[in-house]
C-alpha cells in the first residue's frame, strides 16, 4: 500500500481515523465514575493533618510505630542525618499527564491517571537539592499521604508503592480499585491512579541542578568522568517542572489542532515497539514524544525557527517526528532548545536540553535504547517508502517487541551473579552498562545493536519494605547481527607494531588472543573460533568467552544463549558454519562442469543456445543438498533444461514434437556418454497416457555421483499449444488436456528457470535466505504437507521476510528469519490479500502493483469459493500469481497451513528462550482418520533372490540413488484415490508415515453404478432409496495390499 496514489492515501487516512476513534476513551460517558474517585482522593489528601518537623530517625520511628507503612526511602537511607522531616498540606493537587490532556490511549484495556501533588516550598531548604535530602523528605511526604488514604478506609481500594519509571529516586503511590466480588468486569475497575509528587519551579535555583553539576558527595550511580551527576540532577529538575511541562503541552494543543492526535499516534507506535517512559522500556514514551513535538514546534531549526509547523495534520506531525528521530543523532550532536549559554561536556547518552526548564528530556535513555529508537524510526520511514509494505499494519498494528523476533540472538545473564562483583552503590542499570561496554567491544562488526534489557521494577504493598534493587530477574541481552560477519571464525586485531592497541586487545581477550601471519604478509593480533571441536556456534563461543573473562562469577551455561538454535535442525549444515551455501558447492561445481561438457558436444543436429538451471538444488533451496558420496536416503535428480537454436524443421504436430525431443535426447545421450565427466546416462519416459505433456528426459550421472535430469525446451511449443486450444491447430486431445499441457509448459520451461535464477541471486545477496527456505521446507514436511505446498510458494514466502521485512529489519540469524516467516504465514489473510514479492526492486510504480491486485480480484470473482486458487503469490518476474498455487494448496490445506503457523507462534511466545526448536517440528497424527506406517530401510533396488538373475545385479544400477519405492507407493495411492476419496498427507523427506482424511463426499449417498471407490450398503429405511457409504475397511485393506511388506501397520481414529 503506497501513499502515492490518492486512493491509497484516502484509505490510509480512513484507517488512521478509525484507529484514533478506537483509542480515545469516552470521557463524557464512561469516565464520570473515575472522576469521582479522583475527587475523593483529592479530598482525602487535602484533609491529612500536618506532622511537625522531627529529625529523620525520630520521624521514621514515630511514623512507623503509628502506621503500618514503611517509608520508601531511596538509597542511601538517612541514617544519622540531621535533616528534618515534616508534612504540611500540599500547595496544589492536579491531574496531569495524558488523561489531563485527553490523549490517553486505551491499550490492553487499561487506563492510567496521574495525580500530581505539589509539596509546599516551606518544607525545603536552599541546600536540600544536595545529597538526597530532597528525595528523603519526598519519601516521608509520600508515606504520610499513603497513611492518610489508608486511614480513610476507602472501600475496595488497594495501595501500593512503586518506582516512577523504574527510577529508585522517585517512589510513587498507586491506588487502584480491587477486582474482587461484584466489581469484576466493570468498565471503571480497569483504571489505576498514580499519585506523583512535585515541587514548585523556584524551590531550587535552576543553575544548581544543571547536567554539568555534581549534587552528591557520595559515589553516585550516574557519576560521569567529570564527576557530574546528570541523572540525579535531571530527576530532581523533572519534579520541579512537572506542572510547567503540563502547561507547555496544553499550549501546544491550543496552537495545533493535530497535536493531540499526533501524540496518540506516537503512543501507539511506541507501545507496539515496547518503548515507554520507564527505564526498563527505554526511557522514551508518550510524555517524551509529546514534549519533543512541543519543543520542535517552537524551536530547533538552523535559524531558530520551528522544525515542525503548527499547520501540519496529525500524520504529517507524526511522520516529521520520525524523520527528526532518524536523521538527528543527539549523542554526537546534542540539541539545546531555549538556551545558548550552556556549555555541555561530552556525554555518551542523548541530550535534548530544554533550557527554559533546565532539563534533558532524554535523561532516562541509555545509549542502546536511543539507538533502538532511531533504528525503529528509520525502519518505519523505510517501510513508508516501500509500495509493497502495509504501512498501517507496520506502523500501528504489528507487535514488534517480542524478543525472539526482534533480535537475532538473545542470551541471559543472572543479575544475582553480577551483584557479586558490584559495589554497594551499583544499580541494575550500572550492571547493564558494564555488559553493554564489554559486548559492544567484543562483538565489533558482528552486531549492529547490543541491547541489554533492564528488568522492570514491580510495585509492592505499602506495608512492606522497599525490595532490593538488585534482587531482580536476569538481564537479557538482545543482539541484532550482521549476517555477513557474525559467523566469521577468524578475527583480525591491531598490528603488532601498534603497542597500545595490541596491549588493549590482549587485555580484553586474554589468552585467546594470538599473533598470526596472514597470507598478505601482515602480522596481526587475532582470534580463532574453532567451531568444529566444540560443535557450538561462533556467537555462542564469543559470548561465553566474554562472560568467563570479564564476569568470572557468572556460571555461564550455553543453554542461556538463544542464538543459531535452529541451525542444528538442518541436514548437512554442520559441515559449514561460516559458509551458509557450503553444502551446495559440490552440486554447483558439478553443474558448471557438466554445462561445459554439454556445450562442447559435437554431432548434434542443432547448436545449443542456452542451458538453464531449474531445480531447488541449483538455487540453494533444497532441504538436502546432493551429495557426492552414496546418500542414505533417496536422492532427487537435479533438473536442468537445454534449449537448441531455432529451426523451421521442427514439426508442427504436437505429438511429433514430443517424438522429436526423444530423438534429440537419444543423440545427446550418445554424445555426452563419451565425456570423462559422465559415468552413466539413461533415457526416461514419463506420462505415456498424456500425448501433449512432456514425456521424455535424460538422466545423466556424473563421476562424482550427482544425477542430473535433462529436458528440452522448444520455444515454438507454447504457441502450438495455444493454437490447439483456440482450435486453429488440429488436435484430437480434449481441451482440458491441452490447457493442462499449457500450464505445465509455462511452469516448467518459462517460470521455473527464471525463478531459479532470481532465487540464486538473492541467496548470494542474503546469506541467510537459503537456510530459511530449507528450514521452512523441513517444517512443511514435518507436518506432512509436502504434496500440498509447492517448493516455489514456500520460497516466495521466505523471500518476503527479506525483501519486505517490515516491521522488523532484515533478519540477521536463522532464528529470527524463520520465526518472522512463521509470523507472516500466521497473519497473512490470503483470502483477501495477495502475496507480492519484488526480487529486484522493480515494482516501484503503483500501477504495476495495482495490476497484480486487479488480477487477484478477478480470480476471486471468477472463483469465489477458492476451489482452484486459494493462495495468490505473484512477483515482478511472474505477475500471473497462480503459477505455483494453481489447484495447490486447496482451501482446506491453506487454512491448515495458517493454523499450524499460528500454533507455532503461540508456542514461541509462551516459551521464549526456553523453547526447544524440535517441538515446532512434531506432527500431530491424532487429527487424521488413518495413519499408514511404512517400513524404513534400504531405499535402493532389491536384488533378486534367484541365483540365475543375481549376475545381472552384481554391477548395480547406476541410478539406484533416485529409486524411491515409498514415493512411488504414495504416487500410486494418489492416482487411485486422489482428493475425491482420500486426502493424503506425508513427509517426502522422511517417508515413515502416510496419513489420510476421508473426503466427506464419500459419506452416505444414493447408490449408483460406477463409483470410484469401494462402497457398502447402509440399513435401508422403508420408503427411502438405498444408501451406500465408502467401505473404509476395504480401502485400507487395498492400501495395505498395495504396499505389501512396505506397510507395517495402519492406525485408525
Amino acid at each position: 500500500m503506497s501513499l502515492e496514489g490518492s486512493a491509497h492515501a484516502d484509505l490510509f487516512e480512513l484507517q488512521l481515523d478509525e484507529l484514533l476513534k478506537g483509542l480515545r476513551p469516552k470521557y463524557e460517558t464512561k469516565m464520570g465514575k473515575l472522576d469521582g474517585e479522583i475527587q475523593q482522593l483529592q479530598a482525602i489528601i487535602e484533609g491529612i493533618p500536618d506532622q511537625k518537623a522531627l529529625p529523620a530517625l525520630e520521624a521514621q520511628k514515630v511514623f512507623e510505630q503509628s502506621n503500618s507503612i514503611y517509608i520508601p526511602f531511596p538509597t542511601p537511607i538517612p541514617r544519622g542525618s540531621k535533616i528534618l522531616l515534616a508534612y504540611t498540606k500540599p500547595t496544589n493537587i492536579t491531574v496531569v499527564g495524558s488523561y489531563a490532556r485527553k490523549t490517553s490511549v486505551l491499550l490492553d484495556g487499561k487506563l492510567i491517571v496521574d495525580l500530581a501533588v505539589t509539596m509546599p516550598s516551606s518544607l525545603f531548604q536552599a541546600n536540600d537539592y544536595r545529597d538526597y535530602r530532597y528525595f528523603h523528605k519526598r519519601a516521608y511526604y509520600l508515606a504520610c499521604i499513603a497513611a492518610g488514604i489508608q486511614k480513610a478506609k476507602v472501600p475496595a481500594l488497594d495501595l501500593f508503592f512503586a518506582y516512577q519509571d523504574d527510577n529508585p529516586l522517585q517512589p510513587i503511590l498507586i491506588a487502584q480499585q480491587s477486582l474482587d466480588g461484584d466489581d469484576r468486569g466493570r468498565a471503571h475497575s480497569r483504571w489505576r491512579i498514580r499519585i506523583l509528587l512535585a515541587a514548585n519551579d523556584d524551590v531550587f535555583a535552576l543553575e544548581k541542578t544543571l547536567p554539568t553539576k555534581n549534587c552528591t558527595k557520595h559515589t553516585a550511580a550516574d557519576t560521569q568522568g567529570d564527576n557530574s551527576t546528570p541523572i540525579y540532577n535531571a530527576t530532581l529538575r523533572s519534579e520541579c517542572c512537572s506542572l510547567s511541562s503540563l502547561k507547555q503541552l496544553h499550549q501546544s494543543s491550543v496552537r495545533s489542532n493535530a497535536f493531540q492526535d499526533a501524540c496518540m499516534l506516537g503512543a501507539v507506535w511506541l507501545r507496539q515497539r515496547g518503548l515507554g517512559s520507564s527505564i526498563s522500556a527505554g526511557g522514551f514514551g508518550q510524555f517524551e514524544w509529546a514534549t519533543l513535538i512541543s519543543l520542535l514546534m517552537r524551536d530547533g531549526g538552523r535559524t531558530g525557527r520551528p522544525i515542525l509547523s503548527t499547520g501540519y495534520n496529525n500524520y504529517q506531525l507524526f511522520k516529521a517526528t520520525l524523520q527528526f528521530l532518524s536523521s538527528v543523532d543527539l549523542i554526537f550532536a546534542p540539541m539545546l532548545v531555549h538556551t545558548t549559554s550552556l556549555q555541555l561536556t561530552h556525554s555518551e547518552n542523548p541530550i535534548l536540553f530544554d533550557g527554559s526548564r533546565g532539563l534533558n528530556i532524554l535523561y532516562k535513555m541509555s545509549r542502546w535504547s536511543y539507538r533502538l529508537l532511531r533504528d525503529e524510526a528509520q525502519n518505519s520511514l523505510k517501510a513508508l517508502k516501500d509500495p509493497l509494505a502495509d504501512h498501517f499494519r507496520t506502523l500501528f498494528i504489528n507487535k514488534v517487541d517480542e524478543p525472539s523476533k526482534r533480535f537475532d540472538c538473545i542470551f541471559r545473564v543472572p543479575s544475582k551473579k553480577l551483584d557479586n562483583e558490584a559495589s554497594s552503590t551499583d544499580t541494575i542499570s550500572d550492571l547493564a552498562e558494564r555488559l553493554y561496554d564489554k559486548f559492544y567491544y567484543g562483538l565489533g562488526d558482528r552486531a549492529t545493536l547490543v541491547y541489554p534489557k533492564v528488568p522492570a521494577t514491580f510495585h509492592w504493598p505499602v506495608g512492606s519494605g522497599v525490595p532490593s534493587s538488585n534482587n531482580l530477574l536476569d538481564i537479557s541481552i538482545g543482539l541484532m547481527l550482521n549476517p555477513e560477519h557474525c559467523r566469521r571464525t577468524v578475527d583480525r586485531g591491531p598490528s603488532v607494531e601498534d603497542k597500545s592497541a595490541s596491549a588493549s586487545f590482549r587485555k580484553f581477550w586474554g589468552e585467546k588472543a594470538e599473533l598470526r601471519r596472514f597470507k598478505d604478509g601482515t602480522i596481526l593480533e587475532s582470534l580463532i573460533w574453532n567451531t568444529s571441536d566444540s560443535k557450538r556456534a561462533v556467537m555462542d563461543l564469543i559470548i561465553s568467552h566474554v562472560l568467563d573473562r570479564h564476569f568470572s562469577h557468572i556460571e555461564h551455561n550455553s543453554s542461556n544463549v538463544y542464538c543459531d538454535t535452529f541451525d542444528r535442525l538442518l541436514p548437512q549444515q554442520e559441515l559449514s558454519q561460516s559458509d551458509m551455501l557450503g553444502p551446495f558447492s559440490a552440486v554447483m561445481s558439478s553443474f558448471n562442469s557438466l554445462s561445459k561438457s554439454i556445450r562442447s558436444m559435437e554431432g548434434l543436429p542443432l547448436q545449443i543456445r542456452q542451458l538453464f538451471a531449474a531445480s531447488p538444488e541449483l538455487r540453494y533451496s533444497s532441504l538436502f543438498a546432493p551429495m557426492t558420496s552414496k546418500p542414505n536416503r533417496p536422492a532427487k535428480p537435479v533438473e536442468i533444461i537445454i534449449q537448441f537454436e531455432g529451426s523451421t524443421r521442427w514439426p508442427e504436430d504436437l505429438v511429433a514434437v514430443q517424438r522429436t525431443k526423444i530423438a534429440f535426447l537419444l543423440k545427446t545421450a550418445e554424445s555426452i556418454s563419451k565425456d570423462d565427466l559422465v559415468s552413466a546416462v539413461r533415457l526416461r519416459l514419463e506420462k505415456p497416457r498424456r500425448k501433449l505433456s512432456e514425456q521424455s528426459c535424460l538422466d545423466i550421472k556424473t563421476t562424482d555421483g550427482i544425477i542430473f535430469r535433462l529436458r528440452i525446451y522448444h520455444e515454438r511449443e507454447l504457441g502450438l499449444l495455444e493454437q490447439a486450444l483456440n482450435g486453429r491447430l488440429p488436435c484430437s486431445a480434449p481441451r482440458e488436456e491441452i490447457a493442462l499441457a499449457i500450464s505445465e509448459h509455462k511452469r516448467n520451461f518459462i517460470h521455473r528457470p527464471t525463478h531459479t535464477q532470481a532465487v540464486t541471486t538473492l541467496s548470494t545477496r542474503y546469506p541467510l535466505l537459503s537456510l530459511t527456505i530449507r528450514l521452512l521446507k523441513k517444517w512443511r514436511d514435518s507436518h506432512l504437507l509436502s504434496s500440498h505446498l509447492t517448493d516455489e510458494l514456500l520460497e516466495l514466502i521466505a523471500i518476503h521476510a527479506f525483501t519486505c521485512p517490515y516491521p522488523w529489519q532484515t533478519p540477521g540469524s536463522l532464528n529470527s528469519a524463520f520465526l518472522r516467516t512463521l509470523h507472516f504465514i500466521a497473519n497473512w489473510d490470503w483470502q483477501s490479500e495477495p502475496l507480492i514479492v519484488d526480487f529486484t526492486s522493480e515494482l516501484t510504480k503503483q500501477e504495476d502493483i495495482q495490476s497484480i491486485r486487479t488480477r487477484f480480484d478477478a480470480w476471486r470473482k471468477l472463483d469465489p469459493g477458492m476451489n482452484r486458487v486459494a493462495m495468490f503469490a505473484a512477483s515482478n518476474i511472474d505477475r500471473e500469481g497462480i503459477t505455483w498455487t494453481d489447484r495447490r494448496p486447496a482451501k482446506m490445506m491453506a487454512a491448515r497451513f495458517t493454523k499450524l503457523a499460528r500454533a507455532a507462534c503461540e508456542v514461541v511466545k509462551e516459551q521464549g528462550m526456553e523453547l526447544k526448536p524440535e517441538t515446532l517440528f512434531i506432527p500431530t497424527l491424532g487429527e487424521f482418520d488413518f495413519v499408514v506406517h511404512l517400513r524404513s530401510g534400504d531405499h535402493g533396488v532389491k536384488k533378486s533372490s534367484f541365483k540365475n538373475l543375481q549376475a545381472e545385479d552384481e554391477g548395480g544400477d547406476p541410478f539406484d540413488a533416485i529409486y524411491n519405492p515409498q514415493q512411488m507407493f504414495v504416487d500410486e495411492l494418489e492416482e487411485l484415490y486422489g482428493d475425491d476419496v482420500v486426502v493424503f498427507f506425508y513427509n517426502e523427506s522422511a517417508m515413515s508415515v502416510v496419513a489420510g482424511l476421508w473426503n466427506p463426499q464419500t459419506g452416505p449417498r444414493s447408490w449408483k453404478i460406477g463409483l470410484d471407490y469401494s462402497t457398502m450398503p447402509l440399513a435401508k429405511k422403508e420408503g427411502e432409496e438405498q444408501q451406500v457409504t465408502i467401505n473404509k475397511a476395504a480401502v485400507l485393506h487395498d492400501i495395505a495390499r498395495l504396499g505389501s511388506d512396505m506397510v507395517t501397520k495402519i492406525d485408525q481414529r
